[in-house]
């Protein structure tokens, strides 16, 4: 006599099946590339005037919850550190690392959040703009000087922290952020001036050597693999 079911299974009515996660076998994970942009560079630009960047993202899973990424960019931002002095800085950047996902998805999901290093390298220079000698005499004012003195072939190294999160919006579509800290390994300062921006790092000083950042991706995932 044949039944309808296996003998090892227990017929039950009623009952709702439990929601498998990726950990589970038979639950598809997607293996491939993910490419996109940092949207929050592109609408500074819109709405800074003395501001122009654009930054290219990606990562390649190559484990369960790991995967190679990396971001390329470029950054241009007028700065004023002091009331005395007004500099451009310009540059290109690269950064290269893994993030690790801590996050374990439900059935049918590809989200992450995770937790990830990077190790950056920018090549930049700075151009002098303008800089103010004050005086406390008060039959003298401040003396403005414009310069226009370039110092180029400039470089730094640094390391990175991240923090993130990324949301599967669409089919492969997804929204991300993330925050980061950075702590500088090399910098170049000209001679006579202080390098105060770093493309990619962001603001320095003296006093310190940490930088804080943080970004709003939107990219999207070329799927390879389905495991």
């Amino acid at each position: 006599m044949q039944l309808g079911y296996s003998q090892t299974e227990e017929k039950t009515e009623g009952v709702i099946p439990a929601i498998k996660d990726t950990t589970q076998a038979g639950t598809p994970r997607y293996y491939g590339l993910r490419v996109g942009v940092d949207i929050a560079q592109p609408l500074r630009t819109l709405l800074d005037p003395d501001y122009s960047g654009f930054q290219a993202v990606g990562d390649f899973r190559i484990k369960k919850n790991i995967y190679i990424a990396a971001e390329i960019g470029s950054e241009t931002r007028r700065t004023t550190q002091f009331a005395n002095l007004d500099n451009t800085s310009i540059g290109s950047y690269i950064k290269a690392g893994a993030n690790f996902n801590v996050y374990e998805n439900w059935f049918g999901m590809n989200n992450l959040i995770y937790v990830g290093g990077r190790a950056g390298f920018s090549s930049f220079r700075h151009e002098l703009n303008s800089f103010t000698i004050a005086t406390t005499n008060p039959l003298f004012g401040d003396d403005t000087r414009m310069d226009g003195r370039e110092f180029t072939g400039l470089s730094a190294t640094w390391l990175e922290f991240q923090l993130g999160l990324q949301t599967e919006l669409f089919s492969n579509l997804y929204l991300g952020i993330n925050v980061q800290l950075k702590r500088t390994i090399t910098r170049d300062d000209p001679e006579d001036f202080t390098t105060i921006f770093i493309p990619g790092f962001g603001r320095t000083t003296d006093e310190s050597q940490f930088g804080v950042g943080y970004g709003y991706t939107l990219s999207y995932l070329i799927p390879f693999v389905k495991k």
